[in-house]
């Protein structure tokens, strides 16, 4: 198995840690559910769980962020880069790119692939492949309408933290209606 080069990073610096029952990144608490429970959480309130997916996907990322600015200075060159992710908007697309992969990649919701990016414009085109909900709808449930609420707010999250403003993320492909990769809007 081999783990995301972010995680790589945090282990290094004693920023991820699972013990004991306990999963800690920077500092936090954070718990591990399977897709499917994921899924019956969603069909209880699809709209909650968006709107949850969002707050804390922006929390987190902002979360980092502080810890970074506070510990940068002792740190390995990974808090560097997520010190300086606000000013790498503008500058270089190539590396916010990047950055938002390895940051979703810790997720486990699937693979990201920003299609399009316009920070002038805040917008975004972004299609995730190997949706672990998707798949798990069709699996459980054979093909059906877009599923991935939660993977939604999670994106929408990490973009409104990007782009400095609150946005929201559209899945208009999924998935589970037979297509290769879901496909979000952004904006």
């Amino acid at each position: 198995m081999a783990l995301s080069a972010i995680l790589k990073k945090l282990l290094f610096v004693r920023q991820f840690d699972i013990d004991k029952g306990k999963i800690t990144i920077l500092g936090d608490r954070e718990i591990m559910l399977s897709a499917s429970a994921i899924l019956e959480l969603q069909e209880i309130d699809e709209t909650k769980i968006y709107e949850t997916a969002k707050q804390s996907s922006l929390k987190n990322i902002r979360g980092a962020v502080e810890h970074a600015k506070v510990y940068g200075k002792m740190r390995d060159v990974f808090m560097e880069e997520i010190a300086h992710l606000g000013d790498k908007i503008g500058q270089s697309d190539e590396g916010v790119i990047n950055t938002l992969q390895e940051l979703f990649n810790i997720y486990g919701l699937g693979e990201i692939n920003i299609q399009e990016l316009d920070n002038k414009g805040k917008t975004a085109i972004v299609i995730i492949r190997d949706s672990a909900l998707a798949e798990e709808y069709q699996k459980k449930r054979g093909k059906s309408g877009k599923v991935c609420a939660l993977t939604a707010g999670v994106i929408a999250g990490l973009f409104s933290y990007i782009f400095g403003k609150e946005v929201d993320a559209v899945e208009e492909k999924c998935k589970a209606q037979g297509n290769s990769y879901c496909l979000f809007k952004i904006g």
